[in-house]
């Protein structure tokens, strides 16, 4: 992944600085010129709020739940809020539709910009219009189509509160507009609750009317199975036989314990009086007889006592008295064997009690069970009946409960601020708009230098020429600005200003041929070109002067048989002959040369056009010719035709000792020069190096060094 070149886009910022002004500029003058004239639009905004407060007074949520405040919960009411029906009612309440609005004339740019980024909005879609819509209904729709393009709705934060906004040409309307959609808002919730709990009252009545026919059904088929089956029951429900059963039961415990009593005091009687202690029978302690009886034994036995101590036993007192102790005892005797007689009797009364009332028990226990089976079916019929009485029942009090709701209900949301009459336009936002417009022409002009950059093939720096070709960069030759519409020539710069920049170059050039070659200096230099018009002649006559006025002896050349141009550049008229017709032996060499007016150059230039330049390059005659000035001059400048056009440099460049290639800085396309080397590459022609020529000063040092770095070096030249 290549890395980010901070540097490289700073150099591209500032290069192309102007460019990417001018475009800013043509955004924010654009953007000025559609701010201007839009109409102002108005935004005003009312808030709802989602109240989860619930009336006490009855439980609301028997019907309608309150509404929830989770996010989903808040889109849904959000939707509410965007629906035809509730902007329906606000067109109805508003008359809307009597003078339909139209969509307002302004738009917010940045809106708009983005709707136009996203894909998605790229192709519309045909919506059918229906023609059997009445013009009435068209307009309402109309009036919903334009409440839905103005209004924005949105929660609020973390909040349960709504905001409802709404966008107009008129201040007023769009506070009553947004003020109305909230009033229906509240006002649907209302409605929402009035109706579900109508719907449900409607509902409970119906099903309650059911619910009564299935309760007396149920108690009828009670009824007449105990009719069917003799089944008789209690005000507590209960059996009747089963109410005697449990009477007889008791009954007959309390017979049986009673019995099994007397039973017991007649065998304890009975063991008594056979032991003769009959008299110690309770019952005969008990009876009043008996007592009186002793009563009396005891006054006799006590007069008797006091007797005995005044007479003897057959005193007729005491006679007497044992007469009558003795009736006494009889007495008591009957007694007792009466009170014996009557224990028999009560156990025999108890065990008669018993054995009645077992009797009973066994006709009783007998019906009850022929009742038990039917009893089985009964409880099912008896517990259906209870279950409808009961669902009846509760029917019966959420109907009530829900017919005491309908006059407190209360909707669930709330108006906690009015939509306000705005006293600025939201829109157009100028402020922000020209700012955005300048920052967006900024980003504009940084994509058109961008775009530029890219599509500029020109070369600017010695990495590129080098990266490319692999050769080094010689020197880079400014450009003379004005040199040209002056009616100078950029190589009498090296004479008339020789510590120039320029100057400084073509010397910094020969100083890079000369160490091209340590061992052996080169002589022949063929000076060549992709393309013309790159500067080729001016390097080759530069390169020529700079090298003379070291007190050499220098030959210029004018290699070009097809379009030669050094005989123009010195403004020298070869009236002798040139280098054709040195080569064809018409003219000697030292009658063709002709000396250079600025400096102590000879040139050999090309007098005439030559019909084959190729066999004339390739020729015996050239060979020689080269052979010839080796010996002759310290350096020969060669300048050549283009490499592109045509093959003649290529045929040449096998008989010189080093080539140069000149390449206009930024001009020539860089697949040209790959070609041009290509084909030196081909003929293995000894290539020096590149020279860039006519490059912006500032600009190439700041592509190359850095504008702040070497700015402060013209100082060092007398351009």
């Amino acid at each position: 992944m290549p890395e980010f070149d901070l540097a490289g886009l700073l150099q591209m910022v500032w290069l192309r600085r102007y460019v990417i002004l001018a475009t800013a500029a043509i955004v924010v003058v654009a953007t000025a010129i559609v701010v201007f004239r839009m109409t102002p639009l108005y935004d005003a905004s009312a808030y709802v709020l989602l109240d989860q407060r619930q009336n006490k007074v009855v439980d609301v949520d028997a019907v309608l739940s309150g509404l929830a405040t989770d996010p989903t919960s808040i889109e849904n009411q959000l939707q509410i809020l965007r629906s035809r029906t509730l902007l329906a009612r606000v067109v109805e309440k508003l008359h809307l539709d009597q003078a339909p609005p139209t969509a307002p004339a302004a738009v917010d740019i940045v809106a708009l910009a983005l709707q136009y980024v996203n894909p998605l909005n790229w192709f519309g879609q045909d919506v059918p219009v229906s023609s059997e819509v009445d013009p009435k209904q068209r307009r309402i729709n109309g009036a919903i189509d334009f409440l839905l393009g103005s209004e924005t709705v949105s929660e609020v934060g973390r909040s349960s509160a709504m905001q409802i906004s709404f966008r107009s040409d008129s201040p007023e309307k769009s506070a009553t507009i947004a003020n109305a959609i909230a009033d229906a808002y509240v006002d649907d919730q209302l409605n929402a609750k009035f109706e579900a709990t109508q719907k449900t009252s409607q509902w409970l009545a119906d099903r309650l009317q059911q619910l009564q026919v299935q309760m007396q059904e149920a108690d009828a088929a009670v009824q007449q199975y105990k009719a069917e089956n003799n089944i008789t029951e209690t005000a507590g429900g209960g059996s009747i036989i089963d109410q005697q059963l449990a009477q007889l039961n008791g009954q007959l415990v309390t017979a049986r314990a009673a019995l099994a009593e007397a039973q017991a005091r007649y065998s304890r009687v009975r063991a008594l009086q056979a032991s003769g202690q009959a008299e110690d029978v309770a019952q005969v302690f008990q009876s009043g007889m008996i007592g009186q009886l002793r009563q009396q034994q005891a006054d006799l036995l006590r007069q008797q006592a006091q007797l005995a101590m005044t007479f003897g036993p057959r005193h007729p007192k005491m006679m007497d008295i044992d007469s009558q102790l003795r009736n006494i005892d009889a007495k008591i005797k009957e007694e007792v064997t009466r009170v014996v007689e009557t224990v028999s009797n009560d156990v025999a009364v108890a065990s008669a009690q018993v054995s009645s009332l077992q009797s009973s028990m066994s006709q009783l226990e007998s019906q009850s069970s022929g009742q038990g089976k039917a009893k089985i079916k009964l409880s099912e019929l008896q517990a259906r009946s209870t279950s409808a009485h009961q669902l009846y029942d509760a029917f019966l009090g959420k109907f009530k409960e829900t017919q005491g709701q309908e006059g407190i209900q209360t909707p669930d949301a709330r108006v906690i601020s009015k939509a306000m009459v705005p006293g600025i336009p939201a829109l157009p936002n100028k402020t922000r708009d020209l700012e955005l417009a300048l920052l967006g022409g900024l980003l504009a002009g940084l994509g058109v230098a961008y775009l530029l950059e890219r599509l500029d093939s020109g070369v600017r720096t010695t990495a590129q020429i080098e990266t490319m070709l692999g050769v080094p960069v010689l020197s880079t030759l400014p450009e003379l600005k004005g040199v040209e519409r002056a009616g100078q020539q950029a190589a009498d710069r090296v004479v008339d200003k020789p510590l120039s920049s320029f100057a400084e170059a073509v010397r910094g050039l020969q100083m890079g041929l000369a160490l091209s070659n340590v061992d052996r200096a080169p002589k022949i230099i063929l000076v060549a070109s992709s393309v013309p018009d790159e500067g080729k002649t001016t390097v080759a006559l530069a390169l020529a002067r700079v090298i003379a006025n070291a007190d050499k002896k220098v030959l210029l050349i004018d290699g070009d048989l097809r379009r030669p141009s050094v005989a123009h550049a010195l403004g020298i008229s070869p009236e002798k002959g040139g280098l054709i017709e040195v080569l064809s032996g018409q003219v000697s060499l030292d009658r063709a040369l002709v000396k250079d007016p600025r400096s102590n150059v000879l040139v050999l230039p090309t007098a005439r056009l030559a019909g084959n330049p190729p066999d004339l390059m390739a020729s015996v005659a050239m060979e020689k010719l080269m052979a010839t000035l080796r010996a002759t001059f310290d350096a020969v400048i060669i300048d050549s035709a283009p490499l592109l056009p045509v093959n003649d440099t290529k045929i040449l460049a096998r008989l010189v000792d080093s080539v140069v290639f000149v390449v206009r800085w930024e001009k020539t396309e860089r697949k040209a020069v790959a070609n041009a080397a290509r084909g030196l590459a081909d003929v293995k022609a000894p290539v020096a190096g590149v020279v860039l020529t006519r490059a912006d000063a500032t600009r190439h040092r700041y592509y190359s060094y850095g504008y702040n770095n070497y700015y402060a070096y013209n100082k060092y030249y007398t351009d």
